[in-house]
């Protein structure tokens, strides 16, 4: 279901304004949910220390994996109220092209920290390991 989504957005999406932009929509993408992750990853791995929940200990990678499922935002709401407010068109490329990339990114980062589930090693060897296959 998301490629045809992904397609449809692209496909409405002006591109003069897209390109006009497009170093604040890649560091925004990339930057901003590689570092969501990291955060809710880590936040989450840790919190389970302080919570223990039915005794199952989750690893980093296991806990980066459900950071980058849940770092994928969709600002369709906002989107939505900056059509009917009429915005300046570079802020609606902006975040319309950022959510384009965000989700992407978070696609890549999801399958980089899944193939690190039950990677040996420590934290140096796992970052090593995502590092390689990102």
């Amino acid at each position: 279901l998301l490629p045809p989504i992904i397609f449809n957005s692209g496909y409405r999406m002006r591109g003069n304004f897209f390109w006009a932009n497009i170093d604040k929509i890649t560091a925004l993408a990339f930057a901003g949910t590689l570092v969501s992750s990291l955060v809710v990853g880590v936040l989450f791995f840790t919190a389970q220390d302080l919570l223990p929940v039915g005794g199952v200990a989750m690893s980093l990678p296991e806990a980066l994996t459900f950071g980058a499922l849940i770092s994928a935002t969709d600002p369709v709401t906002t989107l939505a109220v900056f059509e009917e407010l009429s915005v300046d068109p570079h802020l609606f490329s902006v975040v319309f092209g950022e959510s384009v990339l965000n989700d992407a990114v978070s696609i890549v980062l999801f399958h980089t920290f899944a193939k690190c589930i039950g990677h040996p090693g420590g934290v140096a060897s796992v970052a090593l390991q995502a590092l390689a296959d990102f």
